[in-house]
């Protein structure tokens, strides 16, 4: 499937070989088990995942048709990073960001390009799902292309985790967790494309969020149950 991009040339050349990379490491020190690639369409769309791992975004980013716009919070917290992800036009989502998130997000959508996100924010153990907060709600409102849910999972032994490597961002510690060995499953469901209730849009939105993480918990569970490894 050709990765659809509007980067210019540079970029692409660069983005190109970030991800060729990945995917040489994958090779080497990753067992990645992927299912539903054939449920990704074409065109504008919004990824959502849960989130196991700090790691996350670069054991997907390679399986994925396209480049997309990842929402990113504590990674912006570096200034040096913060430059790099401005580069390759990512979301700033720290907390001096969070008013234009849903507007940037919808900017590129509008462009025929897709956004990446986990709305619960921060790492949750294994299995378990935390709060799914409504962004991608307020996205979806404004320009309604498909949902594409993610389920994540790998086994608790493959996980470690760096204290020295934890961020604080305003008061909240997001602990830095990460798989850089063994089995890594990515489940792709179908698309979805909720309706719209008219009245409270917070009311709804939680409704779309409460569809959207029962998706990715249905998604889980049937990973699960065919892995008793995990």
């Amino acid at each position: 499937m050709p990765r659809e991009t509007h980067m210019n040339q540079p970029k692409r050349l660069l983005y190109n070989a970030f991800i060729a990379s990945i995917r040489l490491y994958q090779s080497l020190f990753l067992d990645l088990r992927v299912w539903g690639r054939k449920h990704i369409p074409p065109g504008p769309k919004i990824y959502v995942q849960n989130h196991i791992t700090s790691t996350d975004p670069y054991w997907v980013l390679p399986i994925l048709p396209e480049p997309v716009h990842v929402i990113i919070g504590p990674g912006y917290q570096s200034k040096v990073m913060a430059r790099v992800l401005d580069y390759f036009e990512q979301i700033n989502a720290m907390p001096q960001h969070r008013k234009t998130v849903v507007d940037d997000a919808v900017k590129y959508l509008k462009r025929g390009e897709s956004i990446f996100t986990a709305p619960e924010g921060d790492v949750q153990e294994t299995f378990r799902l935390g709060r799914f907060y409504p962004g991608v709600a307020r996205i979806y409102r404004k320009i309604q292309v498909p949902i594409i849910p993610i389920a994540l999972l790998a086994p608790r032994r493959a996980m470690k985790e760096f204290p020295r490597l934890k961020m604080v961002v305003e008061g909240h510690v997001y602990r830095c967790v990460v798989v850089l060995r063994g089995p890594f499953c990515v489940n792709i469901g179908e698309p979805f494309l909720p309706n719209l209730r008219d009245g409270d849009e917070s009311e709804d939105h939680q409704r779309l969020m409460d569809e959207l993480k029962e998706r990715i918990r249905l998604l889980i569970e049937d990973v699960r149950v065919n892995n008793s490894w995990l």
